[in-house]
């Protein structure tokens, strides 16, 4: 669900720490002002098991960018911090109707629901690989994907897909299925 304003304050301050322990541990030089542009986060729980749970931070394209440099050792020192939870960083991105992209004249393909849609599995699975996607299409109209991730750093479980899955159903409204492959 959407984080209260004390859970958000808490969550940034947590987000600090880890960006100092990144900066001091591995040496990196990134200016935490253009990464920590954070619009809103979500959590994400399983029903089963309520301990585990998936934050997802969501900033700006560009921001996301310059943190890609970073964002490995942040998920692995965050994942580290705080037991049981899970990160992901997304994008905000915008999806225009093609109405509206012929008469801007910005006709792409990079606006479009497919397109944003791929752009959002590809940021919650980092760093996996994602190295195949069938896509279902059954008779009583239900689409179904099938997508089969390279987990070459081991950041992946089945807690964790599980979550991945369940947020990726919430924000883009498609059945999705994770396979891993060796």
């Amino acid at each position: 669900g959407d984080i209260t304003k004390s859970t958000h304050a808490k969550y940034a301050k947590i987000l600090l720490k880890i960006f100092e322990i990144i900066k001091n541990k591995y040496n990196l030089t990134v200016n935490k002002e253009d990464i920590f542009k954070i619009k809103f986060m979500k959590e994400y729980y399983i029903k089963e098991d309520l301990e585990k749970k998936m934050i997802v931070i969501f900033i700006p394209l560009k921001s996301l960018k310059k943190f890609r440099r970073i964002q490995y050792f942040f998920i692995k020192e965050f994942e580290s911090y705080i037991p049981n939870t899970y990160l992901s960083v997304l994008s905000i991105r915008t999806i225009k109707p093609l109405k509206y992209q012929k008469i801007s004249k910005t006709g792409s393909y990079s606006w479009s629901f497919t397109n944003v849609a791929d752009d959002i599995i590809r940021d919650m699975l980092f760093p996996g690989n994602i190295v195949g996607k069938r896509i279902f299409f059954f008779s009583n109209e239900d689409v179904f994907i099938q997508i089969y991730l390279e987990d070459k750093y081991k950041n992946f479980n089945n807690s964790k897909i599980n979550l991945v899955t369940r947020s990726l159903h919430s924000l883009i409204h498609k059945k999705i299925h994770i396979v891993l492959t060796s």
